[in-house]
């Protein structure tokens, strides 16, 4: 018995092609959908990670900075200056430089010690490099008020003169700007009281409550105007609550004459936040005794030639910063006690409005009392 014949082969049953080596080809290799997934993902993130390092954003981050001796930027000559131990902490607040770019922004906005604002509540309508300039100025002219403070708290008769407020910026939909204050002008009167200094401005100010009307004379070219200006309180910064005209100015020709030479060389650290801390150190120089009781005291705070202490914002990071150094206590104005007490962990925090309520507060902490007059 023979089997029946085999049917003719059809394309389906045809044996695959082979190579002249007798193998047969390897079918032509196809991509998954899981793998096209992949691909298609890793190009989207390339191109999102370009965008977001190129996108930059209107903000400005502030972030901790250093915690540096004072005594490294100080030096006095032509009078006796003491040994001592521990150390006055100047603070310090990093500032981005240039808009962030999205990466930088979102890392800063995941990082509870770093504060983000926006451009214009930080700038208002003055170009960056004009606000950089004006801090390098404030940096001098607190320098400046320091060395009177300290020296004037001793016995030193230190002479200080000037020629105005300089006007160097006007905050938009501030008094001053509705008013017609405008940069360039010089204020050398408010209210018939005579304004030489810019810290006259603030004290004159201040001195009455939010709503006043005061008329301000300024020097604008070759001519005086007189404005009336109705303060308002500041809606935010240093001075949230507190009368003001929404300006940032200088002193117009300041001249200050010293019996000591002090020098104040701080590199690129700008802005008038070391006042105190540079006026703190200048009097323990001069004086017998350790001001800090031999520890770590960070400072922060202006300082005016009368020992009046302002507020300088950035006190969060900058309680971080002195925090991380080993400060046991940290001096700051009254206003931002409460801000540098969110970040200052264990650390004490006093707040002060004087050069002298400052020397209390680190005599009270372990520090040698100051005479009333040492010169």
């Amino acid at each position: 018995m023979t089997s029946p014949p085999e049917p003719p082969a059809t394309a389906a049953d045809a044996a695959p092609p082979t190579d002249p080596t007798g193998q047969p080809d390897e079918p032509p290799p196809r991509t998954s959908r899981f793998g096209k997934f992949v691909v298609a993902l890793a190009l989207l993130a390339a191109v999102i990670g370009v965008a977001g390092a190129r996108i930059t954003l209107p903000y400005v981050i502030f972030s901790p900075g250093d915690a540096t001796p004072v005594d490294d930027y100080l030096k006095i000559s032509d009078a006796r200056t003491y040994h001592h131990s521990g150390s006055l902490l100047l603070l310090t607040v990093r500032v981005s430089n240039g808009r962030p770019n999205v990466w930088r922004f979102l890392q800063a906005s995941l990082d509870d010690d770093t504060k983000i604002e926006g451009e214009k509540d930080v700038f208002g309508t003055t170009p960056r490099r004009t606000a950089d300039r004006q801090d390098v100025q404030q940096m001098q002219e607190s320098q400046l008020a320091a060395r009177q403070a300290a020296l004037t708290r001793l016995g030193y008769h230190v002479r200080v003169t000037g020629k105005g407020a300089d006007v160097q910026g006007v905050l938009p939909n501030s008094p001053a700007a509705t008013a017609g204050l405008e940069v360039g002008d010089v204020i050398t009167s408010i209210d018939g009281q005579p304004v030489q200094l810019t810290d006259d401005v603030g004290t004159i100010v201040r001195a009455k409550p939010v709503g006043t009307q005061l008329s301000v004379v300024a020097r604008r070219d070759d001519h005086d105007v007189t404005l009336p200006i109705t303060t308002a309180a500041a809606p935010s910064g240093p001075l949230q609550g507190k009368p003001y005209l929404g300006i940032k100015a200088g002193t117009e020709d300041l001249n200050v004459e010293f019996p000591i030479d002090i020098k104040i060389a701080v590199g690129d650290v700008s802005g008038p936040s070391g006042g105190l801390a540079f006026a703190l150190t200048i009097i323990d120089d001069l004086t017998p005794g350790n001001l800090t009781g031999g520890q770590k005291v960070a400072v922060t705070g202006t300082i005016m030639g009368d020992g009046t202490v302002g507020a300088v914002g950035g006190v969060p990071q900058k309680a971080v910063a002195a925090r991380r150094a080993g400060a046991h206590l940290m001096i700051v104005p009254r206003d931002e006690v409460r801000d540098a007490r969110t970040t200052a962990g264990d650390m004490k925090v006093v707040g002060v409005t004087t050069l002298d309520q400052a020397l209390t507060a680190l005599h009270q902490a372990g520090g040698a009392a100051i005479p009333a007059r040492a010169a």
